[in-house]
């Protein structure tokens, strides 16, 4: 039961601390953070704007580190890894939506989807398939030879979505994924998300202000005052 619990376990945080040294202060931004994010589970982290939310998701995806504290992907400690170990794994295992889609402009959608495929150095050939297998599932099969300006914002977003998905992640990190949506498109990116979530078996860990899209997760975690001060069950 052990082995199962720790294969299902995606992302381990332990008594995690950040910290930021400006000028002669050091700022304490989170403290003694506990978190377990398991594989097909679905969390919203909600607080106030610069309480930690996003410093919290570049923690949980590599890109940053730690002042203190153990965290842990997939089993591994990144503490004790390199860069481009890091960089590895992440790719390996994490896939990240923003705000704003960061398509990368003079690129197709398909060709943007290829990118995490082509990185990892998957066969071209096999990344362009598996790009065009994603982007039918998120409703663009006839848009993947337009560029990011030929697309609305929701379709961008779309695009983003399988970009993250495409090496069938075990986690996706997403911050603020549906900010520069209105309220309609918000809606319509939050469900295919949670729908993709669940097709896959990838968990989902998804920063946002709104909180009537947070309660539509499984765990609500409130960052407050730098700590998870509450953990609702949706």
């Amino acid at each position: 039961m052990n082995d199962r619990v720790n294969q299902d376990v995606v992302i381990d945080c332990v008594d995690v601390c950040k910290s930021y040294d400006d000028g002669h202060l050091r700022v304490d931004v989170l403290a003694h953070l506990n978190l377990r994010v398991c594989r097909g589970q679905s969390v919203s982290i909600v607080g106030a704007s610069g309480s930690g939310k996003s410093t919290l998701l570049h923690l949980l995806g590599g890109l940053d580190k730690p002042t203190s504290g153990s965290l842990k992907l997939m089993g591994q400690d990144l503490a004790g890894l390199s860069q481009a170990q890091v960089g590895h794994l992440r790719n390996q295992y994490l896939g990240f939506v923003y705000q704003f889609h960061h398509l990368l402009p003079e690129f197709t959608a398909l060709e943007n989807v290829m990118m995490p495929l082509l990185i990892g150095k998957r066969p071209k050939a096999e990344a362009e398939a598996a790009a065009a297998v994603m982007l039918d599932k998120v409703g663009l099969k006839q848009r993947m030879q337009h560029r990011p300006s030929e697309l609305s914002g929701g379709e961008r977003q779309r695009a983003a979505i399988a970009r993250a998905l495409v090496n069938n992640p075990s986690c996706v990190l997403a911050d603020e994924p549906t900010g520069n949506l209105d309220r309609k498109n918000a809606a319509n990116v939050l469900d295919l998300m949670l729908d993709l979530k669940t097709e896959l078996n990838t968990s989902l860990v998804v920063v946002t202000h709104d909180e009537d899209l947070a309660e539509r997760f499984e765990s609500v975690l409130t960052v407050d005052e730098g700590g998870l001060k509450t953990f609702q069950a949706a």
